[in-house]
């Protein structure tokens, strides 16, 4: 290691009983670079700067949104797709990609227009977050329904950019209202991705 970049009340170690000033006494003994950061502002937490806490707070709350502007970027989780249980595509007819996640913070449950990333590529997408109340079966997962595609990407690694959160989860009646309202949530991400889009055409990564 030739440099560490910290913010000014960083501790680490057994209780956090490490600081920065311990953190330097290391740096002199073994030869690298403490960089202490300074706050940067932000009006959307209470004492007004970006901290690793608010963002995590505003992920699990699924403000999505507001994470994103303190992070400089769309938050992202990453996993490998794996066989879920056929109900996408064969009961819904809207084919899903379920994600096996690393060690990741999750959003919290819902619905949230996506940017799907695949082999260099970015797709529109919409996410399910939770426990699929219509089928009542009380499993957790994260699946993906990727706009326009239709590769075969089970065992690929893709990562999900959470855009914007939609809605909560809901249980419907029946298969016919939950795919009428994956439909509209379809819909609605199609509108606020547009943008995300015409900016990855306009600066292609």
């Amino acid at each position: 290691m030739k440099a560490i970049v910290v913010g000014q009340d960083y501790t680490f170690g057994h209780r956090r009983e490490g600081n920065v000033d311990l953190l330097k006494r290391y740096a002199d003994e073994l030869g690298f670079e403490v960089i202490v950061a300074d706050w940067i502002p932000s009006a959307i937490t209470e004492n007004g700067r970006i901290s690793s806490t608010a963002i995590r707070e505003l992920v699990q709350s699924g403000e999505v949104e507001k994470a994103a502007r303190m992070l400089g970027r769309s938050y992202q989780i990453r996993g490998t797709v794996t066989r879920g249980r056929n109900r996408g595509g064969r009961l819904l007819g809207i084919p899903t990609a379920n994600i096996n996640l690393q060690d990741e913070l999750c959003p919290k449950t819902g619905v949230y227009a996506v940017m799907v990333q695949y082999d260099g590529n970015h797709y529109p997408g919409v996410a399910n977050i939770g426990y699929s109340p219509t089928f009542d079966d009380q499993l957790f997962t994260v699946e993906a329904h990727i706009l326009d595609f239709n590769k075969d990407i089970y065992g690929q690694k893709i990562r999900v950019n959470f855009v914007k959160r939609l809605r909560d989860e809901v249980k419907f009646s029946g298969i016919p209202d939950l795919v009428t309202q994956i439909e509209q949530d379809i819909a609605n991400a199609r509108g606020i991705l547009a943008p995300h889009l015409e900016a990855r055409y306009r600066n292609p990564q």
